[in-house]
């Protein structure tokens, strides 16, 4: 293995925060019991001392109808040396009984949490806290069946009940979901099923924190670990299913998910209902230790983290070393020093590392967490284009997307590639405007803005409108890849320069999450259907409005065609509004717009952008106000007001980066400004 070094600054932090969050009072006041009770009999003593010799144990335990069995998903693998597959199988085994003081363990939790004996919510205490108190079958060997006919034993498990084999497995194909079932007694209980994921040695993985990271936990408050854990129910971060989604549609269902926690084995039954509702399938891996402990819940959320994390991704990488890793985290344990550490051992195996920054770390642990200056350490050595601290998801879908399709993602072909456009994707995007005008650059920064992207307009910068009198000057001819651009709006990004706005959305749609992918089967050549959205938005709403203040002639002053601007405005109003509106109603009211106030696909595009009526509104207020109350347009007038209320879209809307209506595509003349009934 290389020869690895780490930030230890992340010991330190966990230090301070269970300090500073009192961990140690909390932990002193919750019980833990004897996971081997004095009054065992003796064949279970018998049992219990036999389970020293873990797999040499001679005289295993079997699974009775009493007890309650755990199989736990798992991935398969094609051995390095013999191309195999194989796959590491995990059971734990306990008694449906239990041999301490349920009520004193209830009791005291719920006295952590001011529940009250009487409180609705007491029955949900009492069932989560369950697995804790539940005596534990060491020595136990499990019978199974993988897929109906490779029969699997399973242990003997160890002095914890838990029992790790790595078995053969027979051919499989790549992206296959295979089941195995436990043989067991009737009576036994439990998760009697597992899955198994077969992972091919090449493609992308992703490796996931859960604990604030997939789900709200609360690490860094003891109460709030309680309370998460044993109480409430189980909540998702905002937007991290949406982005687990766009991830999996990238990367495809053939790519292996490893759900990597803190959280004891304890937990294991809550994760992976938890998972199976809001993420991805994947392969969950926990802490083996707490049993019979409650204090050891706070322990292995909060102590040694990082060591344990680094150990069980390395036992991955051995199992996928080809593999291409996106590793996703939080601020609030030790997940950035854990993915700096395996990036500098294995520099070509993590491609993407993501940490969400916890926006309420003040409330829940020390603020140092979230300083850049941590980050920075964490990932020492580590380049920047691969490592991207966020505190919105929809921050990572441009960073994940280009990290995919970059040809460093890609699988490199034996035939060699035409010469392609350089276009470097770790520079910001650069709009070329005019300035004080809104005008057709403002559909290409809703865009922009919307995704969270980094760009620089001209229209906001000081001699701006020079570098858009150098693009279109007649001397410009263009440089080596770029042919010279007609008229602005104009995009560049790196080396690449292209006009036209609805080519550039185009270019940008996918590349800012902002257009289901070429991989999505249920929305196929959906870059295309959208496309067309665009331009029939551009067409009625932007083209046609500027045509009515200048019907004849670009060139001409608006007074010099005044007479045919009326006629042209109210045909408009009259004719061509309404169709256009129609149209777009007509859209959001068919199967293929979805769920939701979306045009296609059930899911925001940047189509949606285009009906952002703003202009339009600007320059016919009384045939815009007419529309909305007659109810006809009611789809249309709900997405418009979805777009606003979009909540970068809303806070652009209300900052000095966006610029007034005057002037330029779309113009306010009172005389053109007609309603259903003329101008009054």
């Amino acid at each position: 293995m290389a020869t690895r070094y780490k930030y230890t600054g992340a010991t330190e932090m966990q230090d301070r925060t269970r300090k500073e969050r009192r961990f140690d009072e909390t932990e002193h006041d919750l019980p833990s019991f004897s996971p081997f009770s004095s009054s065992l009999v003796s064949i279970d003593k018998a049992y219990d001392l036999l389970s020293y010799l873990g797999k040499n144990n001679p005289f295993p335990r079997s699974i009775t109808e009493g007890d309650t069995l755990w199989l736990l998903d798992n991935t398969a693998y094609r051995n390095e040396q013999t191309g195999r597959w194989e796959a590491e199988f995990v059971s734990a085994a306990f008694s449906q009984h239990s041999s301490c003081a349920v009520v004193d363990a209830v009791k005291a939790v719920a006295g952590k949490i001011d529940l009250d004996e009487n409180d609705p919510s007491y029955p949900t205490l009492e069932g989560r806290i369950w697995p804790f108190l539940q005596d534990i079958r060491p020595g136990t060997q499990v019978k199974a069946l993988h897929r109906g006919s490779t029969p699997l034993k399973l242990g003997p498990g160890g002095r914890n009940g838990i029992s790790s084999d790595v078995k053969g497995l027979p051919p499989s194909k790549g992206g296959e979901l295979a089941p195995t079932y436990a043989e067991v007694p009737e009576g036994t209980n439990g998760v009697l099923e597992m899955k198994t994921f077969y992972a091919e040695p090449e493609g992308w993985g992703v490796i996931s924190d859960i604990d604030d990271t997939i789900k709200v936990t609360q690490t860094s408050d003891p109460i709030g670990i309680l309370r998460t854990t044993f109480l409430e129910k189980p909540e998702p971060i905002a937007g991290m299913p949406e982005l687990y989604q766009f991830i999996q549609s990238l990367v495809k269902e053939k790519s292996p998910w490893f759900y990597l926690s803190a959280s004891p084995y304890n937990l294991y039954p809550f994760l992976r209902d938890f998972r199976q509702q809001n993420y991805p399938h994947g392969t969950i891996i926990l802490r083996d230790a707490s049993w019979m402990s409650l204090p050891g819940l706070l322990t292995t959320l909060t102590l040694g983290t990082e060591d344990y994390k680094v150990g069980r991704m390395e036992k991955i990488h051995s199992w996928l070393p080809r593999r291409k890793m996106i590793c996703i985290g939080d601020s609030t344990q030790s997940d950035p020093e854990a993915y700096g550490e395996m990036y500098r051992a294995y520099p070509g195996w993590v491609k993407v590392i993501l940490i969400r920054k916890v926006e309420d770390i003040a409330a829940l642990g020390i603020s140092a967490k979230n300083e850049p200056e941590r980050f920075e350490k964490a990932f020492e050595g580590v380049p920047r284009e691969i490592w991207h601290v966020f505190t919105e998801p929809t921050e990572c879908n441009k960073f994940i997307q280009d990290a995919v399709s970059s040809p460093v993602g890609r699988h490199h072909s034996t035939m060699s590639a035409p010469k392609r456009q350089k276009s470097s994707k770790d520079v910001p995007y650069e709009l070329i405007y005019w300035p004080s005008i809104p005008g057709r650059g403002e559909h290409i920064r809703l865009a922009l803005e919307e995704a969270g992207a980094t760009y620089t307009d001209t229209a906001q910068m000081e001699n701006g409108i020079d570098q858009v009198n150098a693009q279109i000057d007649s001397e410009n001819v263009g440089d080596d890849f770029n042919p010279p651009p007609f008229a602005p709006p104009i995009l560049r990004h790196g080396d690449l320069l292209i006009s036209q706005t609805p080519n550039i959305l185009l270019y940008l749609g996918p590349r800012l999450g902002l257009v289901p992918s070429d991989d999505d089967e249920e929305h196929p050549d959906a870059l295309y259907k959208v496309n067309g959205l665009v331009l029939t938005a551009l067409d009625g709403l932007s083209n046609e409005v500027h045509d009515c203040h200048h019907p004849i002639a670009s060139g001409l002053y608006y007074d010099d065609q005044k007479d045919e601007a009326k006629r042209k405005a109210k045909d408009f109003v009259d004719n061509r509004l309404p169709k256009f509106l129609g149209y777009f109603e007509r859209v959001l009211q068919g199967k293929a717009s979805g769920e939701g106030p979306w045009l296609y696909g059930g899911q925001l595009t940047y189509a949606d952008l285009g009906i952002c009526l703003d202009g339009t509104k600007f320059a016919f207020r009384k045939a815009i106000s007419a529309a909305e109350k007659s109810g006809k347009y009611a789809h249309v007038f709900k997405l418009y007001s979805a777009v606003q209320e979009r909540p970068r879209i809303k806070e652009y809307l209300a900052s000095q980066r966006r610029q007034d209506y005057s002037m330029g595509i779309y113009r306010y003349y009172e005389e053109l400004d007609f309603g259903p009934e003329g101008r009054d």
